[in-house]
Parts: structure tokens; sequence; C-alpha cells
């Protein structure tokens, strides 16, 4: 697929540090580039300003910060996970988890209006300020279903289980088979089930779709004649989505990359997947995981366009992928940004991307790093870090060093 390219606004003349620092003037009457800037804001027109100072809203050791578009956030304080919610000034804290690792945490609104996170060891969903499991625990093996007398017709029958929560129905047992005589039932009594709410999902005699025949939450069940199975089982062959190192939401499904493997879940089931084909891989580990309005941005060892789940092909779009950590979407959710080994690259909601950064600017080696889309004076910044990058020299703090900079009288 060749690359498209989207339109952007004008980034001013800002940072270049791919020219030589004696030759930064562009020809035109007061243009000129900054060799590097730090802690500075740049508006359209050039003018140069220090960036405004920051008050410190969390005391502790903190990490994973995330925020939902100024509403509420989250972050590990302490090896908690910890609730954020706006009050006055400040930020009141809630804790919602405690013994977290010290492993970076993604996050992820479900349109059911969770929050669900990952770090790589667990996969987990913040229900208001309540820390629940993705989905419902399911049983370690079906229970084994003995004979009875009864009057079901003879034949071969098909019988699973599953658990019906506060989190849902979990994933179906694997699927057992009993052959019944004339005259027979189905019986089981099971004590280690009491309390728990089992569905029994039944075939008929040597048929192949399984419906719900019983529920019991006793332990007991019996089917001693014929009868009309209800709705089919939705979660056979599923098992709970695995932990990975990004969580995103698209059109209905829950994505998780672990590796080189983008997993997703069944469509509005966030907590359950199918193992055999619910998955996409990857040539190399994936760092970059960004849902839009007609696809996925994806970045491995390339950048890739995959535009759903329904058998389509990655589509190639950049010859090299990003760094973790760094992508962000603007509030208006009309565009994606990341930063690559070349720069922070900008992409749109149909597929086009395009790097704003290297032809003016060359980077150092980094693996990783944060992003942050932010607004001021009028101002509209994707601010971004990259771990490993380090500073010029020659770097700008204010519009004086600025001038100082361009006039050639600071190393």
């Amino acid at each position: 697929m060749s690359m498209r390219e989207v339109k952007f606004s004008s980034l001013a003349l800002g940072v270049n540090n791919r020219r030589e620092p004696t030759r930064l003037a562009t020809g035109g009457e007061g243009a000129t580039f900054l060799y590097a800037a730090d802690n500075v804001d740049i508006d359209a027109t050039g003018f140069v300003k220090r960036r405004e100072g920051v008050t410190r809203a969390i005391i502790g050791a903190t990490h994973s910060a995330w925020d939902h578009d100024g509403e509420f956030g989250f972050a590990v304080i302490d090896d908690v996970l910890t609730r954020l919610d706006p009050a006055g000034a400040g930020l009141s804290q809630t804790a919602v988890r405690v013994g977290m690792p010290r492993c970076a945490v993604s996050y992820s609104r479900g349109a059911d209006g969770a929050v669900y996170w990952t770090n790589g060891a667990e996969i987990r969903r913040v229900v208001g300020a309540a820390d629940r499991a993705i989905a419902t625990l399911g049983l370690p093996s079906a229970p084994v279903l003995g004979l009875a007398p009864g009057a079901l017709r003879a034949g071969r029958y098909l019988y699973a289980f599953t658990v019906q929560g506060d989190d849902g129905e979990s994933a179906a047992t694997v699927v057992q088979q009993i052959e019944v005589p004339e005259e027979g039932g189905l019986q089981l009594s099971d004590t280690t089930l009491d309390g728990l709410v089992v569905n029994l999902y039944l075939s008929g005699p040597n048929g192949e779709v399984l419906g719900l025949a019983q529920t019991a939450t006793d332990g007991r069940f019996g089917i001693v004649a014929p009868l009309e199975t209800l709705r089919r089982c939705d979660t056979l062959e599923t098992a709970p989505m695995p932990a990975g190192t990004i969580v995103r939401h698209f059109n209905g499904r829950m994505l998780v990359a672990a590796g080189s493997l983008l997993f997703f879940s069944q469509p509005y089931r966030y907590g359950l997947y199918e193992p055999a084909r619910g998955y996409v891989p990857l040539p190399a580990e994936i760092t970059v995981v960004e849902p839009c309005d007609n696809g996925v941005y994806l970045c491995a060892d390339k950048t890739y366009w995959l535009p759903d789940f329904n058998g389509s092909k990655l589509q190639d779009l950049l010859p090299y992928g990003g760094l973790a950590g760094t992508s962000v979407r603007s509030p208006a959710g009309k565009a994606a940004y990341w930063q690559s080994p070349r720069g922070l690259v900008m992409a749109d909601m149909v597929g086009g991307v395009q790097n704003l950064q290297e032809a003016a600017l060359a980077f150092g080696p980094a693996v990783s790093g944060a992003s942050l889309f932010r607004s001021q004076d009028g101002m509209q910044h994707i601010v971004s870090t990259r771990v490993g990058a380090e500073a010029s020299v020659a770097v700008s703090r204010s519009f004086m060093d600025a001038e100082i900079v361009r006039k050639g009288t600071k190393p």
C-alpha cells in the first residue's frame, strides 16, 4: 500500500538539528530555526517563550499515569492502583488495588464504561473505583454427568458447563459426550458447585448444537425427559483474554498486545477470546496499538494498518515501527500520534500517516517514552519524551536563549 500523506497545521520554524548551527536562518525576514529547545512553547508565528511551571499534585513514587479526557484518570502511586478525580485545584485519590508490581500499566475504556488495564502479568477492569475481573471465572473442568432412569431418546449427547456471575458468563468447559440408552436420563450432584450459578448446555441425541438445558445453584442437575433447549452457548471454545503490555478497544472488541501477538476478544464480550483464531501475529514485538474509526495502526518491525478483524490483511505503511508508550489520541479523536525512531508520526482515521519531524530532526536511539496532548494559550501541542535521548548542549530554554543561539554567541 502506498503511503498517503495527511495535512497538518504549521509547525512554524521550530527546531532543526539537521542544519549546521550557523545556518539556521531560512532567508526570510526574521525566519530562523532553533537548533534545540527545552521547556519552551513556540507559537505559530515562531515566538518562543518559557513554558509555564507546574505544581505537584501527587506525593509518592508514581508511574503509569493515564487521563480520560480530563474527566478522571488513574496512576500507580506507591504500588497502589489509584483513581484520580478533579477536586478543586487538586486531585482526589481513591485506592483501587494494592500490591501493584513495578510494571508499566496500559489502560483503555470500553463501551461498557469500565476501564480495562493490563501490566503484562494481569489484566483486569475498574468499574467506578472497584477492581474487578474481566470475566467470570469458569470451572476448571467439566463435571461428569451420570446416567439415571428417564425418558430421553437414545443417542450420544454433548454437554458443557458455564458459570454465571457479576462479571458475565464464563468460558464454557471443554465439551464432553455421554451415550444415553433408551429410557435413560442424566443427573449430577456435586456439592463443590453449591453457591455457584451453573448453566448446563446440552445437545439433542446425536446433535451438535448445545443449548441451555438447566441452571442450578446447588450443584444438582437432572434431565429425565426430552426438553426444548433455550439459547445457544456463546462461550464455547473461548478463554479469558491474556494479559499483555497494551490494551485498547475497537469496534466492540478488546485488543491486547502481548509480545508479537495481537489478541482480540469476541464482539462486545471483552473478557473472552477464541484461542484458536482470536489473534493476529506480527513479525516482531508490538509497541504501538492505536485504533481509529476505520482500522487499527500497529507498530512492530514496521508500521501497519489493519482495517478489521474479519480476514483483512496487514498493510505496510512505514518501514519502521514506533516507541512503546508514546501513542496518544487528540481529544476530538480525529488523529493519533506516536514517536518513531525517526520522530513524531501523525495518523488520520483511514490509514494515512506522515512523519512530522524527520525532515528537520535527527534522533538518538530510544526504545520507549510517553506522550501528552496539551492545550495551552490557544495552542495545541503533542508533548513527547524519548527514553535514551539526551538534550543538546545548544538547547534553548527561553526566548532570550533563543536569540543568543540564533545570533551565534552561544556555543
